[in-house]
Protein backbone atom coordinates (compact mmCIF):
# COMPACT_ATOMS: atom_id res chain seq x y z
CA UNK A 1 0.00 0.00 0.00
CA UNK A 2 1.08 3.36 -1.20
CA UNK A 3 2.20 5.58 1.65
CA UNK A 4 0.70 9.27 1.59
CA UNK A 5 4.04 11.73 2.17
CA UNK A 6 3.64 13.53 5.38
CA UNK A 7 4.21 16.99 3.36
CA UNK A 8 0.47 15.89 1.28
CA UNK A 9 -0.86 15.66 5.31
CA UNK A 10 0.45 18.99 6.37
CA UNK A 11 -1.29 20.79 3.13
CA UNK A 12 -4.35 18.74 3.76
CA UNK A 13 -4.30 19.05 7.82
CA UNK A 14 -3.72 23.04 7.04
CA UNK A 15 -6.41 23.90 4.63
CA UNK A 16 -9.11 22.33 7.01
CA UNK A 17 -7.55 24.36 9.49
CA UNK A 18 -8.05 27.35 7.61
CA UNK A 19 -11.31 26.31 6.27
CA UNK A 20 -12.81 25.76 10.02
CA UNK A 21 -11.14 28.77 11.03
CA UNK A 22 -12.99 30.84 7.84
CA UNK A 23 -16.19 28.80 8.40
CA UNK A 24 -16.43 30.05 12.52
CA UNK A 25 -15.33 33.75 11.77
CA UNK A 26 -18.33 33.81 9.39
CA UNK A 27 -20.68 32.43 11.25
CA UNK A 28 -19.83 34.87 14.34
CA UNK A 29 -21.75 37.70 12.65
CA UNK A 30 -24.25 38.60 9.64
CA UNK A 31 -23.27 40.65 6.97
CA UNK A 32 -25.94 43.91 6.30
CA UNK A 33 -26.41 43.30 2.53
CA UNK A 34 -27.48 39.50 3.26
CA UNK A 35 -30.99 40.55 3.34
CA UNK A 36 -31.08 42.24 0.06
CA UNK A 37 -29.34 39.60 -1.83
CA UNK A 38 -31.45 36.40 -0.53
CA UNK A 39 -34.48 39.07 -1.65
CA UNK A 40 -33.11 40.11 -4.77
CA UNK A 41 -31.65 36.20 -5.65
CA UNK A 42 -35.27 35.31 -4.43
CA UNK A 43 -37.11 37.82 -7.05
CA UNK A 44 -34.26 36.46 -10.17
CA UNK A 45 -35.48 32.93 -9.57
CA UNK A 46 -39.34 33.74 -9.42
CA UNK A 47 -39.02 36.06 -12.57
CA UNK A 48 -36.53 33.69 -14.53
CA UNK A 49 -35.19 37.35 -15.10
CA UNK A 50 -32.36 40.20 -13.65
CA UNK A 51 -33.49 43.00 -11.95
CA UNK A 52 -33.94 46.40 -14.02
CA UNK A 53 -36.32 48.53 -12.22
CA UNK A 54 -36.13 49.53 -8.45
CA UNK A 55 -38.68 48.33 -6.69
CA UNK A 56 -37.31 48.20 -2.87
CA UNK A 57 -36.21 51.67 -1.87
CA UNK A 58 -39.27 54.10 -2.32
CA UNK A 59 -36.83 57.39 -3.01
CA UNK A 60 -35.68 55.53 -5.84
CA UNK A 61 -38.86 54.34 -7.39
CA UNK A 62 -39.58 53.76 -11.21
CA UNK A 63 -35.58 54.54 -11.71
CA UNK A 64 -33.50 51.73 -13.14
CA UNK A 65 -30.29 49.63 -11.95
CA UNK A 66 -27.81 47.09 -12.68
CA UNK A 67 -27.58 44.05 -10.35
CA UNK A 68 -24.04 42.98 -11.52
CA UNK A 69 -24.08 40.31 -8.80
CA UNK A 70 -27.23 38.83 -9.96
CA UNK A 71 -25.93 35.19 -10.47
CA UNK A 72 -24.28 35.08 -7.00
CA UNK A 73 -27.24 36.32 -5.14
CA UNK A 74 -29.43 33.57 -7.27
CA UNK A 75 -27.32 31.16 -5.48
CA UNK A 76 -26.98 32.19 -2.80
CA UNK A 77 -30.78 32.39 -2.28
CA UNK A 78 -30.92 28.85 -3.73
CA UNK A 79 -28.54 27.55 -1.07
CA UNK A 80 -29.92 29.36 1.83
CA UNK A 81 -33.80 28.35 0.60
CA UNK A 82 -32.87 24.03 0.25
CA UNK A 83 -29.56 23.86 2.39
CA UNK A 84 -29.68 26.09 5.19
CA UNK A 85 -27.65 28.91 6.47
CA UNK A 86 -24.42 26.57 7.82
CA UNK A 87 -24.62 25.20 4.26
CA UNK A 88 -24.22 28.45 3.29
CA UNK A 89 -21.30 29.64 5.35
CA UNK A 90 -19.78 26.69 3.87
CA UNK A 91 -20.29 27.71 0.17
CA UNK A 92 -18.34 30.76 1.04
CA UNK A 93 -15.64 29.48 3.06
CA UNK A 94 -14.91 26.81 0.30
CA UNK A 95 -14.36 29.39 -2.08
CA UNK A 96 -11.88 31.41 0.16
CA UNK A 97 -9.89 27.74 0.27
CA UNK A 98 -10.37 27.05 -2.95
CA UNK A 99 -8.45 30.21 -4.06
CA UNK A 100 -5.55 29.80 -1.34
CA UNK A 101 -5.21 26.55 -2.90
CA UNK A 102 -4.97 27.71 -6.45
CA UNK A 103 -2.40 30.65 -5.17
CA UNK A 104 -0.17 28.10 -3.83
CA UNK A 105 0.05 26.21 -6.56
CA UNK A 106 1.25 29.33 -8.29
CA UNK A 107 3.73 30.22 -5.59
CA UNK A 108 4.95 26.16 -6.33
CA UNK A 109 5.42 25.80 -9.89
CA UNK A 110 5.17 29.52 -11.31
CA UNK A 111 6.03 32.09 -8.98
CA UNK A 112 9.24 33.66 -10.80
CA UNK A 113 12.40 33.97 -7.82
CA UNK A 114 16.41 33.51 -8.79
CA UNK A 115 17.74 30.95 -10.65
CA UNK A 116 14.30 30.08 -12.58
CA UNK A 117 10.62 29.47 -11.83
CA UNK A 118 8.54 28.15 -8.92
CA UNK A 119 9.91 27.40 -5.24
CA UNK A 120 11.21 23.81 -3.29
CA UNK A 121 10.97 25.23 -0.25
CA UNK A 122 7.61 26.00 -0.46
CA UNK A 123 5.55 24.53 2.41
CA UNK A 124 6.71 27.06 5.28
CA UNK A 125 6.89 30.19 3.77
CA UNK A 126 3.40 29.47 1.90
CA UNK A 127 1.48 28.08 5.29
CA UNK A 128 3.51 31.58 7.45
CA UNK A 129 1.80 33.77 4.48
CA UNK A 130 -1.14 32.31 3.74
CA UNK A 131 -1.94 31.96 7.44
CA UNK A 132 -0.79 35.75 7.84
CA UNK A 133 -2.99 36.74 4.71
CA UNK A 134 -6.25 34.79 6.35
CA UNK A 135 -6.02 35.82 9.38
CA UNK A 136 -5.60 39.97 8.24
CA UNK A 137 -8.63 39.31 5.89
CA UNK A 138 -10.99 37.75 8.09
CA UNK A 139 -12.67 41.40 8.48
CA UNK A 140 -13.57 40.59 4.98
CA UNK A 141 -14.43 37.00 5.19
CA UNK A 142 -17.75 35.35 5.23
CA UNK A 143 -20.79 35.67 3.18
CA UNK A 144 -19.74 37.87 1.43
CA UNK A 145 -20.08 38.54 -2.35
CA UNK A 146 -16.99 39.70 -3.17
CA UNK A 147 -15.08 36.42 -1.88
CA UNK A 148 -16.03 35.16 -5.68
CA UNK A 149 -13.89 37.87 -7.05
CA UNK A 150 -11.13 36.58 -5.10
CA UNK A 151 -11.49 33.19 -6.48
CA UNK A 152 -11.89 34.27 -10.70
CA UNK A 153 -8.60 36.67 -9.60
CA UNK A 154 -6.69 33.89 -8.56
CA UNK A 155 -7.33 31.67 -11.09
CA UNK A 156 -6.94 34.32 -13.57
CA UNK A 157 -3.08 34.77 -11.88
CA UNK A 158 -3.48 30.74 -12.78
CA UNK A 159 -4.05 31.04 -16.24
CA UNK A 160 -1.37 34.13 -16.80
CA UNK A 161 1.27 32.39 -14.68
CA UNK A 162 1.05 29.18 -16.85
CA UNK A 163 0.98 31.11 -19.98
CA UNK A 164 4.03 33.29 -19.13
CA UNK A 165 6.27 30.49 -18.29
CA UNK A 166 4.93 28.03 -20.87
CA UNK A 167 4.12 30.35 -23.49
CA UNK A 168 1.20 27.82 -24.81
CA UNK A 169 -1.57 29.74 -26.25
CA UNK A 170 -4.27 27.29 -25.32
CA UNK A 171 -4.71 28.30 -21.86
CA UNK A 172 -5.89 31.58 -22.83
CA UNK A 173 -8.78 29.93 -24.29
CA UNK A 174 -10.15 29.99 -20.67
CA UNK A 175 -10.21 33.95 -20.53
CA UNK A 176 -13.30 34.34 -21.92
CA UNK A 177 -15.43 32.10 -20.33
CA UNK A 178 -13.71 33.08 -16.60
CA UNK A 179 -14.76 36.88 -17.95
CA UNK A 180 -18.32 35.96 -19.23
CA UNK A 181 -18.93 34.06 -15.58
CA UNK A 182 -17.10 37.00 -13.28
CA UNK A 183 -18.75 39.93 -15.20
CA UNK A 184 -22.65 37.64 -14.07
CA UNK A 185 -21.58 37.30 -10.63
CA UNK A 186 -19.45 40.50 -9.42
CA UNK A 187 -18.57 43.92 -10.68
CA UNK A 188 -14.81 42.77 -9.62
CA UNK A 189 -14.38 41.47 -13.25
CA UNK A 190 -13.14 45.07 -13.80
CA UNK A 191 -10.03 44.11 -11.62
CA UNK A 192 -9.50 41.07 -13.65
CA UNK A 193 -9.73 43.47 -17.31
CA UNK A 194 -7.15 45.49 -15.48
CA UNK A 195 -4.83 43.04 -14.50
CA UNK A 196 -5.08 41.83 -17.98
CA UNK A 197 -4.19 44.77 -19.96
CA UNK A 198 -1.69 46.26 -16.84
CA UNK A 199 0.66 42.50 -17.58
CA UNK A 200 0.77 43.37 -21.23
CA UNK A 201 1.99 46.87 -20.15
CA UNK A 202 4.22 46.01 -17.78
CA UNK A 203 6.02 43.00 -20.32
CA UNK A 204 6.15 45.75 -23.06
CA UNK A 205 8.04 47.96 -20.22
CA UNK A 206 10.44 45.34 -19.96
CA UNK A 207 11.07 45.46 -23.88
CA UNK A 208 11.73 48.89 -23.68
CA UNK A 209 13.76 48.48 -20.58
CA UNK A 210 16.23 45.85 -21.64
CA UNK A 211 17.37 48.48 -24.19
CA UNK A 212 18.44 49.84 -21.91
CA UNK A 213 19.68 47.45 -19.27
CA UNK A 214 21.86 44.42 -20.46
CA UNK A 215 19.85 40.94 -20.37
CA UNK A 216 20.59 38.82 -16.93
CA UNK A 217 21.29 35.07 -16.84
CA UNK A 218 18.13 34.31 -15.09
CA UNK A 219 15.85 31.58 -16.06
CA UNK A 220 12.93 33.29 -14.47
CA UNK A 221 14.53 37.00 -14.21
CA UNK A 222 12.12 39.96 -15.63
CA UNK A 223 14.82 41.68 -18.07
CA UNK A 224 16.37 38.83 -19.27
CA UNK A 225 13.88 39.30 -22.69
CA UNK A 226 15.10 40.90 -25.67
CA UNK A 227 13.76 43.43 -28.26
CA UNK A 228 12.90 40.18 -30.89
CA UNK A 229 9.41 39.40 -32.42
CA UNK A 230 8.71 36.10 -29.97
CA UNK A 231 8.41 38.58 -27.34
CA UNK A 232 6.42 40.86 -29.18
CA UNK A 233 4.30 37.93 -30.39
CA UNK A 234 3.98 36.19 -26.89
CA UNK A 235 2.24 39.81 -25.93
CA UNK A 236 0.31 40.26 -28.65
CA UNK A 237 -1.44 36.54 -28.19
CA UNK A 238 -1.87 37.82 -24.92
CA UNK A 239 -3.75 41.06 -25.53
CA UNK A 240 -6.15 39.38 -28.24
CA UNK A 241 -6.99 37.28 -25.71
CA UNK A 242 -7.30 39.87 -23.09
CA UNK A 243 -9.85 41.21 -25.43
CA UNK A 244 -12.04 38.60 -26.31
CA UNK A 245 -11.97 38.25 -22.42
CA UNK A 246 -13.06 41.75 -21.80
CA UNK A 247 -15.90 41.43 -24.60
CA UNK A 248 -17.03 38.15 -23.34
CA UNK A 249 -18.36 40.59 -20.47
CA UNK A 250 -20.82 42.49 -23.00
CA UNK A 251 -22.48 38.90 -23.26
CA UNK A 252 -24.61 39.39 -19.72
CA UNK A 253 -28.07 39.62 -19.60
CA UNK A 254 -27.27 43.41 -19.57
CA UNK A 255 -24.99 43.92 -22.06
CA UNK A 256 -23.09 47.38 -22.52
CA UNK A 257 -25.59 48.74 -19.64
CA UNK A 258 -23.55 46.43 -16.88
CA UNK A 259 -20.51 49.49 -17.22
CA UNK A 260 -23.68 52.36 -16.22
CA UNK A 261 -22.44 51.89 -12.74
CA UNK A 262 -19.17 53.66 -13.34
CA UNK A 263 -20.35 57.06 -13.67
CA UNK A 264 -21.19 56.58 -9.91
CA UNK A 265 -17.75 56.51 -9.04
CA UNK A 266 -17.05 59.93 -9.78
CA UNK A 267 -18.49 60.73 -7.02
CA UNK A 268 -15.67 59.99 -3.93
CA UNK A 269 -18.30 60.41 -0.82
CA UNK A 270 -18.20 56.82 -0.80
CA UNK A 271 -14.90 56.58 0.56
CA UNK A 272 -15.71 58.82 3.58
CA UNK A 273 -18.98 57.14 4.58
CA UNK A 274 -18.69 53.34 3.66
CA UNK A 275 -16.86 52.06 6.83
CA UNK A 276 -15.11 48.94 4.05
CA UNK A 277 -13.91 51.81 1.46
CA UNK A 278 -12.36 53.87 4.43
CA UNK A 279 -7.78 54.20 4.28
CA UNK A 280 -6.13 52.02 6.70
CA UNK A 281 -5.55 54.11 9.17
CA UNK A 282 -8.82 54.60 9.97
CA UNK A 283 -10.36 52.61 13.16
CA UNK A 284 -10.68 49.87 13.43
CA UNK A 285 -7.19 49.15 12.64
CA UNK A 286 -6.34 45.89 10.92
CA UNK A 287 -2.69 45.12 12.97
CA UNK A 288 -2.44 41.90 11.08
CA UNK A 289 -3.44 43.96 7.77
CA UNK A 290 -0.31 46.60 8.78
CA UNK A 291 1.70 43.26 8.94
CA UNK A 292 1.42 42.25 5.96
CA UNK A 293 1.43 45.83 4.47
CA UNK A 294 5.02 45.94 5.66
CA UNK A 295 6.48 42.61 3.92
CA UNK A 296 4.95 43.96 0.69
CA UNK A 297 6.04 47.26 1.24
CA UNK A 298 9.66 46.32 2.53
CA UNK A 299 10.23 43.11 -0.51
CA UNK A 300 9.02 46.06 -3.41
CA UNK A 301 11.65 48.48 -1.90
CA UNK A 302 14.60 46.04 -1.51
CA UNK A 303 13.78 45.00 -5.49
CA UNK A 304 13.35 48.54 -6.36
CA UNK A 305 16.92 49.31 -5.02
CA UNK A 306 17.87 46.23 -6.52
CA UNK A 307 16.83 46.99 -9.97
CA UNK A 308 19.47 49.51 -10.38
CA UNK A 309 22.73 46.75 -9.57
CA UNK A 310 22.50 45.01 -12.81
CA UNK A 311 23.62 42.08 -11.40
CA UNK A 312 20.25 41.96 -9.09
CA UNK A 313 18.00 42.94 -11.68
CA UNK A 314 17.52 38.56 -11.94
CA UNK A 315 16.00 38.19 -8.80
CA UNK A 316 12.18 39.04 -9.29
CA UNK A 317 10.37 39.64 -12.51
CA UNK A 318 9.50 43.27 -12.94
CA UNK A 319 5.85 42.26 -13.10
CA UNK A 320 5.31 40.84 -9.49
CA UNK A 321 6.45 44.01 -7.99
CA UNK A 322 4.75 46.38 -10.02
CA UNK A 323 1.34 44.54 -9.25
CA UNK A 324 1.94 44.09 -6.10
CA UNK A 325 2.86 48.16 -5.47
CA UNK A 326 -0.36 49.00 -7.59
CA UNK A 327 -2.46 46.69 -5.02
CA UNK A 328 -0.69 47.87 -2.17
CA UNK A 329 -1.62 51.65 -2.93
CA UNK A 330 -5.17 50.19 -3.39
CA UNK A 331 -5.62 48.55 -0.11
CA UNK A 332 -3.93 51.59 1.89
CA UNK A 333 -6.50 53.80 -0.03
CA UNK A 334 -9.63 51.71 1.03
CA UNK A 335 -9.79 48.32 3.26
CA UNK A 336 -12.20 46.56 1.01
CA UNK A 337 -8.79 45.42 -1.44
CA UNK A 338 -6.41 44.09 1.18
CA UNK A 339 -8.03 40.52 -0.20
CA UNK A 340 -7.17 41.55 -3.97
CA UNK A 341 -3.34 42.65 -2.39
CA UNK A 342 -2.66 39.28 -0.83
CA UNK A 343 -3.54 37.38 -4.01
CA UNK A 344 -1.49 39.89 -6.42
CA UNK A 345 1.27 39.83 -4.04
CA UNK A 346 1.63 36.21 -2.13
CA UNK A 347 3.69 34.19 -5.64
CA UNK A 348 5.62 37.56 -5.31
CA UNK A 349 6.46 37.22 -1.23
CA UNK A 350 6.92 33.57 -1.49
CA UNK A 351 9.71 33.92 -4.40
CA UNK A 352 11.22 37.35 -2.72
CA UNK A 353 12.25 35.29 0.68
CA UNK A 354 12.75 31.83 -0.89
CA UNK A 355 15.32 33.94 -2.91
CA UNK A 356 17.18 35.02 0.57
CA UNK A 357 16.71 31.47 2.89
CA UNK A 358 18.18 28.29 2.10
CA UNK A 359 15.42 25.41 3.44
CA UNK A 360 14.82 22.29 3.21
CA UNK A 361 12.32 21.41 0.42
CA UNK A 362 8.64 19.70 1.08
CA UNK A 363 10.22 16.56 0.86
CA UNK A 364 12.21 17.44 4.24
CA UNK A 365 9.43 16.09 6.06
CA UNK A 366 9.81 12.92 4.63
CA UNK A 367 13.56 12.17 4.05
CA UNK A 368 16.33 14.10 5.15
CA UNK A 369 14.63 14.56 8.58
CA UNK A 370 12.89 11.37 8.28
CA UNK A 371 14.61 9.97 12.16
CA UNK A 372 14.98 13.43 13.86
CA UNK A 373 11.05 14.29 12.21
CA UNK A 374 9.56 11.21 13.48
CA UNK A 375 8.90 12.49 17.19
CA UNK A 376 7.73 15.76 16.15
CA UNK A 377 5.15 14.42 13.35
CA UNK A 378 2.31 13.93 15.67
CA UNK A 379 2.32 16.72 17.65
CA UNK A 380 1.71 18.84 14.39
CA UNK A 381 -0.88 16.87 13.70
CA UNK A 382 -2.08 16.86 16.99
CA UNK A 383 -2.03 20.46 17.28
CA UNK A 384 -3.90 20.88 13.61
CA UNK A 385 -6.56 19.11 15.37
CA UNK A 386 -7.19 21.12 18.33
CA UNK A 387 -6.99 24.47 16.30
CA UNK A 388 -10.01 22.68 13.79
CA UNK A 389 -11.62 20.94 17.11
CA UNK A 390 -12.07 24.38 19.06
CA UNK A 391 -12.87 25.96 16.23
CA UNK A 392 -15.80 23.85 15.37
CA UNK A 393 -16.63 23.94 19.22
CA UNK A 394 -16.55 27.34 19.15
CA UNK A 395 -19.06 27.80 16.12
CA UNK A 396 -22.92 28.52 16.79
CA UNK A 397 -24.19 26.40 13.58
CA UNK A 398 -26.99 28.85 13.52
CA UNK A 399 -30.64 27.90 11.81
CA UNK A 400 -31.63 31.38 11.34
CA UNK A 401 -29.31 34.54 11.70
CA UNK A 402 -32.16 37.04 10.95
CA UNK A 403 -33.07 35.80 14.75
CA UNK A 404 -29.49 35.15 16.22
CA UNK A 405 -28.15 38.11 15.69
CA UNK A 406 -30.84 40.31 17.55
CA UNK A 407 -28.47 42.38 19.34
CA UNK A 408 -26.81 43.97 15.83
CA UNK A 409 -30.43 43.92 14.07
CA UNK A 410 -34.10 45.50 14.80
CA UNK A 411 -35.13 41.63 15.43
CA UNK A 412 -37.67 42.31 17.76
CA UNK A 413 -38.65 45.85 16.44
CA UNK A 414 -39.58 44.30 13.35
CA UNK A 415 -41.93 42.03 15.01
CA UNK A 416 -43.54 44.98 16.37
CA UNK A 417 -43.91 46.41 13.23
CA UNK A 418 -45.46 43.20 12.17
CA UNK A 419 -47.88 43.03 15.04
CA UNK A 420 -49.26 46.94 14.62
CA UNK A 421 -50.27 46.71 10.98
CA UNK A 422 -51.73 50.44 11.70
CA UNK A 423 -48.39 51.59 11.07
CA UNK A 424 -48.10 50.24 7.09
CA UNK A 425 -49.44 53.10 5.46
CA UNK A 426 -46.42 55.30 6.74
CA UNK A 427 -43.39 55.92 5.03
CA UNK A 428 -40.13 54.10 6.64
CA UNK A 429 -37.17 55.67 7.46
CA UNK A 430 -34.14 53.08 8.46
CA UNK A 431 -30.49 53.13 9.07
CA UNK A 432 -28.58 52.02 6.38
CA UNK A 433 -27.23 49.17 7.86
CA UNK A 434 -30.40 47.54 8.66
CA UNK A 435 -32.20 48.12 5.12
CA UNK A 436 -31.12 45.03 3.75
CA UNK A 437 -32.38 43.12 6.87
CA UNK A 438 -35.72 44.93 6.75
CA UNK A 439 -36.14 43.78 3.06
CA UNK A 440 -35.15 40.09 3.94
CA UNK A 441 -37.60 40.28 7.02
CA UNK A 442 -40.13 42.51 6.53
CA UNK A 443 -40.90 42.42 2.60
CA UNK A 444 -44.49 44.24 2.84
CA UNK A 445 -42.67 46.69 3.13
CA UNK A 446 -40.37 49.62 1.12
CA UNK A 447 -37.36 51.13 2.90
CA UNK A 448 -35.48 54.14 2.37
CA UNK A 449 -31.85 53.17 1.92
CA UNK A 450 -30.19 49.50 1.81
CA UNK A 451 -26.57 48.88 0.42
CA UNK A 452 -27.37 48.37 -2.95
CA UNK A 453 -27.42 51.58 -4.26
CA UNK A 454 -25.70 54.19 -1.83
CA UNK A 455 -23.27 56.17 -4.83
CA UNK A 456 -26.24 56.15 -7.52
CA UNK A 457 -26.98 60.10 -7.91
CA UNK A 458 -29.61 61.93 -6.62
CA UNK A 459 -30.94 65.40 -5.71
CA UNK A 460 -27.38 66.84 -6.87
CA UNK A 461 -25.25 64.70 -4.93
CA UNK A 462 -24.76 60.59 -4.11
CA UNK A 463 -27.96 58.77 -2.23
CA UNK A 464 -25.78 57.99 0.38
CA UNK A 465 -25.34 61.68 1.15
CA UNK A 466 -28.81 62.15 0.85
CA UNK A 467 -29.38 60.10 3.35
CA UNK A 468 -26.77 61.67 5.94
CA UNK A 469 -28.44 64.66 5.65
CA UNK A 470 -31.29 63.81 7.94
CA UNK A 471 -28.05 63.79 10.35
CA UNK A 472 -26.99 67.08 10.07
CA UNK A 473 -28.43 69.64 12.86
CA UNK A 474 -30.64 71.95 11.27
CA UNK A 475 -32.52 69.63 8.63
CA UNK A 476 -33.61 66.83 10.13
CA UNK A 477 -36.99 68.39 10.09
CA UNK A 478 -37.02 69.50 6.22
CA UNK A 479 -35.85 66.07 5.65
CA UNK A 480 -38.30 64.38 6.85
CA UNK A 481 -41.23 66.57 5.49
CA UNK A 482 -39.74 66.10 2.25
CA UNK A 483 -40.36 63.03 2.13
CA UNK A 484 -43.56 62.34 3.90
CA UNK A 485 -42.14 60.22 6.61
CA UNK A 486 -44.39 58.95 9.26
CA UNK A 487 -41.93 56.07 10.43
CA UNK A 488 -38.70 55.63 11.63
CA UNK A 489 -36.47 52.79 12.71
CA UNK A 490 -33.44 53.42 14.34
CA UNK A 491 -30.58 52.09 16.65
CA UNK A 492 -31.37 53.21 20.52
CA UNK A 493 -27.67 54.03 21.12
CA UNK A 494 -24.65 54.16 19.49
CA UNK A 495 -21.88 52.40 19.14
CA UNK A 496 -19.29 52.59 21.88
CA UNK A 497 -15.75 51.79 20.79
CA UNK A 498 -13.30 50.43 22.92
CA UNK A 499 -9.63 50.57 21.61
CA UNK A 500 -6.74 47.97 21.84
CA UNK A 501 -3.89 48.90 23.85
CA UNK A 502 -1.91 49.27 20.86
CA UNK A 503 -4.14 52.21 19.53
CA UNK A 504 -4.34 53.61 23.07
CA UNK A 505 -0.83 53.41 24.07
CA UNK A 506 0.71 53.20 20.53
CA UNK A 507 -0.86 54.89 18.41
CA UNK A 508 -2.05 57.63 21.29
CA UNK A 509 -6.02 57.44 20.00
CA UNK A 510 -8.12 59.34 22.82
CA UNK A 511 -11.06 56.49 23.36
CA UNK A 512 -13.13 59.31 24.88
CA UNK A 513 -12.93 61.61 22.19
CA UNK A 514 -13.69 59.34 19.18
CA UNK A 515 -16.61 58.27 20.90
CA UNK A 516 -18.22 61.61 22.27
CA UNK A 517 -21.27 62.31 19.52
CA UNK A 518 -23.82 64.85 19.41
CA UNK A 519 -27.08 62.61 17.86
CA UNK A 520 -28.73 65.86 16.49
CA UNK A 521 -31.16 63.45 14.95
CA UNK A 522 -32.34 61.21 17.70
CA UNK A 523 -32.40 65.07 19.62
CA UNK A 524 -34.85 66.36 17.57
CA UNK A 525 -37.15 63.29 17.99
CA UNK A 526 -37.18 63.87 20.90
CA UNK A 527 -37.91 66.99 21.42
CA UNK A 528 -40.65 67.35 18.43
CA UNK A 529 -43.99 67.61 19.89
CA UNK A 530 -45.51 65.90 16.50
CA UNK A 531 -43.12 62.47 17.25
CA UNK A 532 -43.43 59.81 19.62
CA UNK A 533 -41.83 56.80 20.54
CA UNK A 534 -43.57 53.04 20.28
CA UNK A 535 -41.16 51.49 21.30
CA UNK A 536 -37.68 50.67 22.00
CA UNK A 537 -35.56 48.39 23.20
CA UNK A 538 -31.80 47.33 23.61
CA UNK A 539 -31.32 47.38 19.87
CA UNK A 540 -33.68 49.56 18.51
CA UNK A 541 -36.37 52.35 18.96
CA UNK A 542 -39.17 53.49 16.78
CA UNK A 543 -40.89 56.89 16.54
CA UNK A 544 -44.37 57.46 14.66
CA UNK A 545 -45.45 61.06 13.85
CA UNK A 546 -48.35 62.47 15.27
CA UNK A 547 -51.37 62.65 12.65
Amino acid sequence: MKIIKFSRVIWILFYLTVFFILLNNSLSYMDPDLGWHLRVGERILADKAVPNLETYNYPLSGRTWVDHEWLINAATYWIYRNLGYVALNVFFAAMVVAALIILNLIARKYAPRAGGFGIKNGIIFIILLQTLGVVAGLPHFGVRMQEITLLNLAILLLIMYHYQKNNNWKILLWLPLLFYFWANVHAGFLIGIFVMFFWAFIKLSELLLSKTFPATESGGGALKISWDKPAIKKIFIFSLFALTGAAATLLTPYGTRLYSFLEYYNEKSYLSLIQEWFPFYYLPIQHWQLLFFSLVAVAATVYSYAAFKKKSLKKISLWDVAVSIVFLALALKSKRHFPLLFAVSFPFLVGFFSSFFNLPNDDFLDKKWRKQFFIVKPYIILAFLIIMASKIIGSDFIADPFVYFKDKYPRDAVAFLKSNPRYDDLKLFNKYGWGGYLLWTLPERKVFIDGRLPMLPFAGRTFLEEYNEFFTEGKTADKLKRYNIGLILVPSKKKYYKLSWFEKYFLLIDEEKINRYDDHFKNYLEQADDWRRVYGDDTAVIYVKSR
